[in-house]
């Protein structure tokens, strides 16, 4: 499967170990800037430990989280194909818990540790659980989702390794590009070495999500 932000592809069940294989100029990125936090523990500089948050979302989320909240309310977020490809995200709060376990844990320094929901949620899911979470706010959404062929996110994947090759980003390409790919992480070590439990699920950490975008007075 896909690891959650785009580092590398791993085998199911490898989490935090797999071998690096950096995905497009995003993943290299991530490699390059992992590198540096490891050779600055290794040199014993300072103590680090690597977290890798997958898409987040609640409190504090970036703002191209509340347009994706207005858009699925407009009912014109795209849904690709069946809509089963699973995405890894995390609540900030469950994200929080384990930043703070991860500065004390005495097994991680030096380590590594993906930070998700208890599992990934298939796309459509996803979708709904947003409608639900809105409707629960009294922000009623449509029903509506565009379907999206797969071929369309297929050949926007293509364009979208087409312009980073050049050293171009077009953030709506390259999203359409990955809507098609389980994008998930393994979080056993988090749990073992850090004693960490997410402990909101999706509908509640909307909610709150959609809760402060509305008190900060955002459009959905």
């Amino acid at each position: 499967m896909w690891n959650g932000t785009k580092w590398s592809k791993v085998v199911p069940g490898s989490g935090s170990t797999a071998p690096y294989n950096p995905y497009l100029g995003y993943g290299n990125s991530k490699f390059e800037a992992e590198q540096l936090v490891r050779r600055s523990h290794e040199r014993g500089d300072v103590a680090t430990v690597i977290v890798r948050a997958p898409w987040f979302y609640g409190p504090h989320q970036p703002l191209r989280q509340t347009q994706f909240f207005a858009a699925i309310r407009r009912g014109r977020f795209p849904c690709v194909g069946d809509g089963t490809p699973r995405r890894s995200m995390v609540y900030t709060g469950n994200l929080v818990d384990a930043l703070l376990l991860a500065e004390v844990a005495p097994a991680a320094a030096g380590r590594a540790y993906w930070i998700a929901d208890t599992e990934p949620y298939a796309l459509r899911d996803i979708l709904q659980t947003v409608r639900d979470a809105l409707a629960a706010e009294g922000v009623p959404a449509s029903p509506r989702a565009p379907r999206v062929p797969r071929f369309a996110a297929v050949t926007a994947a293509r364009v979208d390794r087409a312009l980073q090759s050049t050293g171009r980003y077009v953030q709506a390409v390259h999203v359409l590009g990955e809507l098609k790919d389980t994008i998930a992480c393994d979080i056993t070590r988090a749990r073992t070495e850090l004693g960490w439990e997410p402990a909101v699920g999706l509908f509640e950490g909307m909610r709150e999500s959609i809760r402060w975008c509305r008190a900060r007075g955002a459009a959905l």
